[in-house]
Parts: C-alpha cells; sequence; structure tokens
C-alpha cells in the first residue's frame, strides 16, 4: 500500500460542519452492547472521515493516488418501530447518505450516494443451542439469535449518461447510478461481558440480492448481483472494538467477482460517560461511491462514530 501526507484545510464552513457533526452526538450512558451491534451493520453505521486517509486506488489508468477530499460523511439515523408483545416483529428504517466533500475550487460534493432502506426483525430460537450450549468454548453467555430482511436502494439523483458519449468511460460526474436490492441476514449477540479483556460481542451473516427493474441498463454486467456479507465484533478492554467485514460480490454477463475486506477499530475514551468513538478504517476492495465502484481501493482512514441506539429486543 503507497501512503503520502495528507493535507487538511479547514475554512469557516469546513470548521461549522465538524461543530455541528460534533454536537449529534448523544452524550450519555454508554452501554457495551446493544442490539443494534448485530443487527444494523457496522457499514450502516454514522461516521465522518477527515482528508483522504493513506493508500491509493486501481483505475483503468493504473494505480493512482487517492481522490483529495476534505471529508467523507456517512449519515444514518434510526428510525424505528415495534408494537405490543402480541406482535414478534421490529421495523427500522434510515433515510442513510453518504458524501465526499473534494479538495478542489469549489469545495465540491458530487453526486451523494442515497442509500436508504427498511427493514423487518425478528428474534429466532435454537432450542439444541440452548440445551447444549454450542457456544460455550468462545462466548461465556448463551448468544441471542436474530433474522433480518431489508430492502434498500442506492441512486445517486444524476440523470447524465452512464458512459461518456463515445467512449467506455465511466460518467463520474453526472452519469447515472441507481440499483435496489434486498437482503436476509441471521445474526447472534451475546451478552455484557465487562469483565472480560477479549470477548467475541456478535456476528452477522447476510445474503444480498439486487432486484432488475430499477437498475441502469449499462450496469447489467459491470455491477453485483449478488453479495455475502460476513461481519463479526470483538471487544477488547471494554473500549476498544474491532470489527472485521468480509464480502464476495458476484454478477452476471462476465462479471468477475469482486471482494472486499473492511475492518472497523473504534476506541471509547469515556465509556461511561459518552457514545463517542474514535476509529480507523482498513478498506481494500471496490469503491462503494455510487459510480466509483468501478476503482478499487486500499487504504487507511480516520474519523469519527456513532453507533445508532434504539432498536428493542423483541421476547
Amino acid at each position: 500500500m503507497d501512503c503520502y501526507s495528507v493535507k487538511m484545510y479547514f475554512n469557516k464552513n469546513g470548521f461549522l460542519s465538524v461543530v455541528i457533526f460534533a454536537l449529534c452526538f448523544y452524550i450519555g450512558k454508554s452501554q457495551n452492547l446493544t442490539v443494534n451491534s448485530s443487527i444494523i451493520s457496522s457499514t450502516d453505521n454514522t461516521t465522518v472521515t477527515f482528508g483522504q486517509g493513506f493508500g491509493n486506488r486501481i483505475t483503468n489508468k493504473g494505480v493512482q493516488k487517492l481522490e483529495p477530499l476534505i471529508f467523507e460523511a456517512q449519515l444514518a439515523p434510526l428510525f424505528t418501530l415495534q408494537f405490543n408483545k402480541k406482535v414478534p416483529f421490529g421495523f427500522a428504517l434510515t433515510p442513510k447518505i453518504v458524501c465526499r466533500m473534494f479538495n478542489d475550487s469549489s469545495w465540491t460534493v458530487r453526486t451523494p450516494s442515497f442509500m436508504p432502506f427498511i427493514m423487518v426483525y425478528h428474534r429466532i430460537k435454537f432450542p439444541i443451542l440452548k440445551k447444549y450450549n454450542l457456544f460455550k468454548p468462545f462466548l461465556d453467555v448463551k448468544p441471542t439469535f436474530f433474522m433480518s430482511y431489508k430492502y434498500g436502494h442506492h441512486s445517486n439523483g444524476a440523470g447524465g449518461t452512464f458512459y461518456i458519449p463515445g467512449t467506455k468511460d465511466v460518467n463520474l460526474r453526472d452519469g447515472n447510478f441507481a440499483t435496489d436490492y434486498t437482503e436476509a441476514a441471521i445474526s447472534f449477540l451475546s451478552g455484557d461481558t465487562i469483565n472480560k479483556k477479549i470477548q467475541m460481542l456478535s456476528g452477522r451473516l447476510g445474503f444480498e440480492y439486487h432486484v432488475g427493474w430499477n437498475r441502469e441498463p449499462e450496469m447489467s454486467d459491470s455491477y453485483y448481483y449478488e453479495r455475502i456479507n460476513l461481519e463479526l465484533r470483538f471487544l477488547l478492554f471494554n473500549r476498544i472494538t474491532v470489527i472485521p467485514i468480509f464480502s464476495g460480490m458476484y454478477g452476471k454477463n462476465g462479471f468477475r467477482p469482486k471482494y472486499a475486506s473492511d475492518t472497523y477499530i473504534s476506541f471509547r475514551p469515556f465509556p461511561k460517560k459518552s457514545d463517542i468513538a474514535i476509529f480507523a478504517k482498513v478498506y481494500i476492495g471496490p469503491d462503494y461511491y455510487n459510480l466509483r465502484y468501478t476503482n478499487t481501493m486500499r487504504y487507511v482512514s480516520f474519523g469519527f462514530l456513532l453507533e445508532p441506539k434504539g432498536l428493542a429486543i423483541i421476547k
């Protein structure tokens, strides 16, 4: 991985954005684990990273430096709905948006990723696991299992042609990107284990399938249709959380399989007083910023992280 110095640029508007984002954090009594830790993927948390990080990208023109950024912000507030105990389902939705402010003459935010989704979740029981506690070798507390079902959308709000006219180069400035997908996932959640120095907290295995009716036609052979995601969460010394995520992407019409590794390492400086976490992100895989998925990214970035709170455990 190539590294180079990252120059940070701040003006009055950029500083104000940082202040507003910081005020969005809820300061309260922190918990080591919530049900969201397994049902909601860490890739759907609210985050902000500063600068472009350290690394490079592989394009159709070879290995290049990362595009210069002021920041990347992912805003994913979580809205939930739960009925009474007679209805064993919960609902969650978010208007998730990812935007990058590029470090150019006009401080441009180009074609943000609009990624809203709605999800239904419920608990499931495995009597044989409860009887024999097959997770005992690596979990102190018997886990709780969930199933979740998601329907999501990903687009960039642009209306231009997918390719630059007369070429096969993707139109990164105003090309149209659109796809809808479904996901079914099984996850487990262990109990609060504050007395263990190193502990596995949760895991999640999801299968994602992209439907074709709202997809940009020229993406049929260049963007994946199926994706498998495996996510684990480990707690170290009650303050450090390590979340490795592994993904495999598969498509049609000659699409070559692609793979991604996305690891979050977060640190809570005041775990009993605040939910604010500082994190580092190590990513290797296709760019997740709509049209830029044709590039392969390899980088380390740093920023702030906010995990959603609010999903209720349904008995």
